[in-house]
């Protein structure tokens, strides 16, 4: 099975969420990051169930995750 090409816009989010500093707006980046991931794995399981394909997963349950920033003194 072949991997999922990268969603349009991820490396922008990726870039976002590195450089953000404030944690409420970390968590906004990340939920639209898990939106963008769930959007793009829906489109390749229509395209694979489409032709044929069987889809896998890990996990069906979503994951929660819990993001603390560490500050280091300058």
């Amino acid at each position: 099975m072949a991997l999922l090409d990268e969603p349009k816009g991820w490396r922008k989010l990726q870039a976002m969420a590195q450089r953000e500093n404030d944690p409420q707006k970390l968590a906004s980046i990340i939920d639209q990051m898990n939106q963008l991931l769930d959007e793009h794995e829906r489109m390749a399981a229509d395209k694979s169930s489409s032709a044929g394909m069987s889809r896998n997963r890990i996990s069906d349950n979503p994951i929660k995750l819990d993001v603390e920033l560490w500050q280091t003194e300058a």
